[in-house]
Parts: structure tokens; sequence; C-alpha cells
């Protein structure tokens, strides 16, 4: 796999699976401009790779971006939406609906702006790849975490939307489904004074293969999504779970 002379840009990459795909990315020969909401790129960010402040839910600020990133490097060849929020433990009779929105506009209408805008720099020089992150909740409804499960189903349908749309020109749009994955969100998963075993023991057993997933399990998903060499995926829901969606 060689991503040489690509140049990628990635939202929410300051968090655990998204400092995992610059590295796979720039490993791979790629040129990588990461994005995430705080004005500075953290100590964290490795070497090689360009930073550009982004809130995703600002359509200014997508746009700013998108054209930051063709005067700077010339070309977008990819895109990867990893920016997103969980806010667990709120049983779906007591959610407000602000807390909904803040969903919404983060996890969808960011990957939305993403997706319309990459295409259309996409389109002028020649396509491209997009990959959205939805997750496996988006078939496994959790009663207390229904924000989160609506908007990352709803990012499977705008993933085929936006692949239908994007096929004349070029644009491959695909997306990941993670299962549960070792980073700082599954951590917030935890309860106040519960052994954190108890709650690996308990997603291992959702996970067929035995084993919670690592950043790199989804970094190399990511990758095979964005390599021109697979120009014939699009449209498609990469489950990277473990078998998770199988029970």
């Amino acid at each position: 796999m060689s991503l040489d002379k690509q140049t990628i840009l990635i939202t929410g990459a300051l968090g655990g699976i998204g400092l995992e795909v610059i590295r796979n990315l720039l490993a791979a020969g790629a040129t990588v401009v990461a994005t995430d909401r705080a004005a500075k790129a953290s100590d964290a960010l490795p070497e090689g790779a360009h930073y550009l402040s982004l809130d995703v839910t600002s359509e200014t600020g997508w746009s700013e971006t998108i054209a930051a990133v063709a005067a700077d490097h010339g070309k977008l060849d990819g895109l990867v939406n990893i920016a997103g929020v969980f806010t667990p433990g709120i049983p779906f009779e007591d959610m407000t609906i602000a807390q909904w929105r803040y969903h919404m506009d983060v996890n969808l209408d960011g990957s939305f702006m993403g997706c319309r805008l990459a295409t259309k720099a996409m389109a002028s020089t020649g396509g491209g790849s997009i990959v959205n992150f939805s997750s496996g909740l988006a078939h496994i409804m959790l009663s207390d975490g229904g924000a989160y499960c609506v908007s990352k189903a709803a990012v499977l349908a705008l993933t085929r939307l936006a692949a239908k749309a994007g096929g004349k020109y070029r644009v491959r749009v695909n997306a990941v489904l993670p299962g549960a994955i070792d980073t700082p969100m599954l951590w917030g998963n935890l309860r106040e004074g519960q052994d954190p075993q108890e709650l690996i023991t308990m997603l291992e057993k959702q996970h067929p293969i035995g084993r919670i997933g690592q950043t790199p399990d989804i970094a190399q998903a990511v990758a095979f999504l964005l390599d021109p060499a697979n120009s014939f995926v699009t449209g498609a829901m990469l489950a990277v779970d473990g078998g998770q969606l199988v029970d």
C-alpha cells in the first residue's frame, strides 16, 4: 500500500484514533493535514503532520479549511471524518433537545459538510476518497446513548448518499464502523467506582474475537479505504469490531 503524493485531511485528529491514523498515513507516504477544535496542536501530534484548527459544526470553518488545503498543497485527495462526540448515561426519556442536537451537529452535520465540500474540491482534481466514521452502535441501540446511536446510523445513510452523488466525479465515500476501541472515549463509559477490568471483561464478551480493539486496527482499515488501488470500493460499510455485529 502506498499513499505517496496523496494529501489527506483528518478531523478529530487529536483523539486516540486520530493520532494513530495520522501515524499510519505518514508512514505510507501521505501528506497529512490534521484538524481539531484546539487552537494549536498538542505535543502528541506526530512530526510531519500539518495542523489547522477546525470546529466541524462551522460551515465557514469547513470552507476555509478546504481552501487552505488546496492553496497550501495544490489538491485534496482524501478526507477522514473522525470528529465525534458521545455523552453516555443519558436515559432516552431524560434527554434534552440540546443534548440531542449537540450529537447531531458534530456527528452528522459535521460529516455532511465535510463530504459536500470535499466532494466539490476533489471533483476539480480528478476524484478522491472520503472515509466517514460511524459505529457499531448505529445498529446496536443503547437506550442511554440514543443521540449517538441515531447520529451514527444517519452517517451510514449519508455515506451511501455521498457515494452515489460522488461517483460521477470519481469520489469514493465509505464508512468505518468501529467496535469497542481502547481510547479515552471508551473509558468515558467507566462508572464511578467501577473496576476498569470489569468494563473490559464485559466488552470482550460482546466481541466474538475475544478482545477489544486497538487504534491500529482502525488505522489499517482507514488506509485501505483511502488507497487509490481500491478504486472500485465505494458505499461500503466496513465493520472493524471483532465480530460484534454478527451476534
